[in-house]
């Protein structure tokens, strides 16, 4: 027999869950690929429970001026955006937007977000490179054009990955 690794009580609830799903779909239970699923807090639960979550995301990504950015181990299409400044104005920004203007499939797909604002699980991207944006027709809406701020998609659309300036003086719907 080889020794069972040691487990946090969260990761053990999570592999129950994932045991008992797959034990009735006939499957293998808590791991993808090798590592350990990790649930996604639900979206506006609270931050203790983000904190929690952010304690498995060791990887920092990327580092803005407002926030940080980890890689969800497990999961190569989310990242978790942490805000690193005394307000989560940026967060929020990011939240509204995304919930006004989803539909146009520019954004980068916001699945949770915490419930002061500070944690919010997004849509990974894949960095552009020197020329990507040539052709890119920029929404209205969207002030912040480089190169940095988009990126594409699992199936190669380019979209924006940092939406938090946003241009309020031509409002083109009922957004304000």
């Amino acid at each position: 027999m080889q020794p069972c690794p040691a487990l946090r009580w969260s990761e053990l609830a999570e592999l129950t869950i994932e045991t008992i799903a797959r034990t009735e779909q006939g499957g293998r239970a808590g791991r993808k690929g090798s590592h350990l699923v990790i649930q996604i807090p639900r979206i506006s639960s609270p931050d203790s429970q983000f904190e929690s979550f952010w304690l498995e995301c060791p990887d920092l990504v990327a580092r803005g001026t407002g926030r940080d950015v980890y890689a969800i181990p497990g999961n190569q299409e989310k990242v978790l955006k942490v805000s690193n400044r005394q307000t989560n104005f940026s967060n929020w920004m990011e939240i509204l937007v995304h919930s006004q203007f989803k539909e146009t499939g520019d954004l980068a797909e916001i699945f949770s977000w915490s419930w002061s604002g500070k944690f919010v699980v997004m849509e990974r991207l894949t960095p552009l490179v020197d020329g990507d944006l040539d052709a890119y027709k920029f929404p209205d809406y969207l002030t912040d054009r480089k190169r940095a701020n988009y990126g594409r998609d699992a199936s190669g659309k380019i979209k924006a990955l940092d939406y938090a300036l946003i241009a309020i003086d031509r409002p083109q719907s009922s957004f304000l």
